[in-house]
């Protein structure tokens, strides 16, 4: 019973009270020993775990991510003791794709949001920028995902799927042209952004996105000031390193690609 009203509590600070749902709680009081400081830190990640999952598993249980599994290595059936079947090892596989987009995508954030307390000379330590950051992206992110997935596999709504991917290719090749570097995407680059094909169910989907993806960035922004006391203009250079943090990434993976590809001499 009080699981379920956990849950429910949880789910109404999600969309009624993001500030009740990013703030360290845990951490309120002056944080302790280091030894207190790595128990909260524990209790935070079982949290993450069973909130990454609740998103994986239903996921995985309902497909997606099993279209491309590779096939079951030898040592896996007995490493579960005869449990190691093609089925299990197809299923365990997905979750595990299905939660590592998640898993990367926190770590990304949790940097990013540190990082800027750290160099605003705002935080308050690692714990109270975890805590907003697990929960944040355990509701937004996870939820932000998971319309993605359905955009990705749902008939009826080709034009708003296109849509999102052409917005994340020209976000892309911006990046790579800004780098100078001679590289392409699958599909080559996207052509002019098409509104007008838009059904209203493609609409609906997209606007459920750019809510997530608000909800998502107030909240961190909601973390910084509640949980380090940062100013409003910290906390939005925190929403800015959020929302820069791929171009970290794929500035990276271009420079990772141009070294290996340079002749050896």
């Amino acid at each position: 019973m009080s699981r379920t009203v956990n849950v429910v509590s949880g789910l109404y600070d999600a969309v009624f009270r993001p500030a009740s749902l990013v703030e360290a709680r845990t951490v309120r009081e002056r944080q302790g020993s280091v030894l207190n400081q790595l128990r909260q830190f524990r209790q935070l990640v079982v949290v993450y775990v069973v909130n990454l999952a609740a998103y994986a598993g239903p996921l995985t249980v309902a497909g997606f991510g099993r279209q491309n599994v590779p096939a079951m290595p030898p040592w896996f059936e007995g490493a579960l003791a005869g449990l190691g079947t093609p089925e299990t090892w197809e299923l365990l596989y997905a979750f595990a794709q299905n939660s590592l987009f998640l898993l990367a995508a926190t770590a990304l954030t949790l940097v990013s949001v540190h990082v800027s307390m750290v160099l605003t000379f705002q935080s308050s330590g690692v714990l109270r920028s975890a805590y907003a950051v697990i929960y944040s992206t355990s509701a937004y992110l996870a939820g932000i995902f998971t319309v993605v997935w359905y955009l990705s596999t749902t008939p009826g709504v080709t034009a708003a799927r296109t849509l999102v991917i052409d917005l994340q290719k020209t976000f892309i090749y911006a990046v790579i042209d800004w780098f100078g570097a001679d590289l392409g995407l699958p599909g080559g680059r996207p052509g002019a952004l098409e509104f007008g094909q838009l059904t209203p169910h493609g609409q609906s989907v997209l606007a459920v996105l750019a809510v997530l993806v608000a909800y998502y960035l107030y909240s961190l922004y909601l973390g910084a000031r509640i949980n380090h006391g940062a100013s409003r203009i910290d906390g939005l250079l925190v929403v800015i390193a959020v929302a820069l943090s791929p171009v970290v990434y794929i500035a990276a993976s271009i420079l990772t690609y141009t070294v290996s590809t340079v002749p050896a001499p």
